[in-house]
């Protein structure tokens, strides 16, 4: 049985975006803040800008985010004319690579 998934349309990829620029950062805050043998409940936090974590055995505490302005230039791309061809670009190798 083969799994069938549709790739996103350009406006949910624009509004992904869009979110992903605009995420805030107090969740991962919140969670650096605890230990991990405290993190119940993590899966309710909002952790979509946050791209790495890091918690070294001396107790430093490391947490890297999306780039906002690099986003929000894809997005400036994106919702332009040549923006709309990178998208359809995109696109059509995703499904050749998944097809």
């Amino acid at each position: 049985m083969t799994k069938t998934s549709t790739l996103p349309g350009r406006e949910q990829i624009i509004r992904r975006i869009w979110r992903l620029a605009n995420a805030g950062a107090g969740d991962a805050v919140k969670l650096a803040c605890f230990p991990p043998e405290e993190w119940q409940g993590t899966e309710k936090l909002n952790l979509d800008a946050l791209t790495e974590f890091k918690r070294g055995s001396n107790g430093v505490v490391e947490l890297k985010f999306v780039d906002r302005g690099r986003l929000l230039e894809r997005l400036l791309d994106t919702v332009d004319h040549s923006g709309e061809e990178q998208v359809d670009r995109f696109l059509q190798a995703m499904e050749e690579q998944g097809g």
